[in-house]
């Protein structure tokens, strides 16, 4: 299943970020807790190279919690700093005691040096994984335009947070290309690509294969069907089961196929992690 989507706007914002560097003292790489792997962008790691990085796992609310544990400790080893974090659940307390720890070795670097300059935090990641739904939780008013859907946010938006810190909203950033067809399915699984570009049928039916094989009773629980290997055969029963049937009695894939991917994202189906580190060992 080959999936790409690197629009303009994105080679534009990498060219940017560049450019903005030399401002920014902290990097938020926030990444999707149900795909962290998947969801981080490789392309970030050489751009932001000599930056104190934190790593934000986002929508952990939807997220298998041992996974998610795992994942926190796989990053705290990549980049000294971790979260688990839900935009929608969570209290800022939280997040905002991160970054500060996160910043305080560059705050007494300046007060060393005898200057007191604001902080300046990049918040970057791919689409929809939640990065302008994090600013307002921090901020505690709508200070990015945020939406869920990818490709919302277009332009690098500063947000003051307090006298000393300043946050940056970047626009998501994929990268060109997006080499292994298993990270691209994840991605789109997400929520991370714009359907209108994707065959969605062929999306859900790599969607029942995998949580056959990781959560088994998810798709069983949610539709009341029975449990099939053949993904087509799970598709049909969804379709049955929910009703969704053309003027010809023929079964609406279209419908039954955006109805599991919805509620996949909408987390119905139960929390559920893509991706384990021990995958990648």
């Amino acid at each position: 299943m080959n999936i790409q989507w690197y629009p303009g706007h994105m080679a534009k914002t990498k060219r940017l970020l560049g450019d903005k560097l030399k401002l920014i003292n902290v990097a938020v790489i926030v990444v999707d807790a149900r795909a962290p792997l998947s969801t981080f962008n490789p392309d970030l790691k050489s751009i932001l190279a000599e930056k104190a990085c934190m790593i934000v796992l986002n929508k952990c609310d939807l997220a298998d919690e041992t996974q998610t544990k795992l994942w926190v400790e796989y990053y705290k080893k990549e980049y000294g700093s971790a979260l688990a974090f839900s935009a929608t659940q969570f209290k800022k307390g939280v997040l905002m005691s991160a970054i500060n720890n996160a910043a305080a070795p560059i705050i007494k670097r300046y007060k060393d040096k005898g200057m007191n300059k604001t902080i300046r935090v990049l918040v970057s990641g791919i689409p929809n994984v939640g990065k302008s739904a994090i600013i307002n939780r921090l901020v505690g008013r709508k200070g990015a335009k945020e939406g869920n859907k990818p490709g919302v946010t277009r332009g690098l938006q500063w947000v003051r947070l307090s006298d000393k810190l300043e946050l940056m909203d970047s626009p998501g950033l994929l990268w060109p290309k997006i080499g292994s067809e298993d990270a691209a399915v994840k991605i789109a699984l997400s929520g991370c690509i714009k359907q209108e570009i994707m065959d969605l049928g062929e999306l859900s039916l790599k969607l029942i294969d995998i949580l056959n094989r990781l959560a088994p009773d998810a798709i069983v629980k949610r539709y009341g069907v029975e449990r099939n290997e053949n993904a087509l055969a799970t598709l049909e029963s969804i379709c049955k089961k929910r009703g969704f049937l053309l003027k010809q009695g023929e079964y609406d894939f279209e419908r039954g196929a955006k109805t599991l991917l919805d509620e996949f994202k909408g987390g119905r189906l139960g929390k559920i992690t893509l991706e384990s580190p021990t995958d990648f060992e």
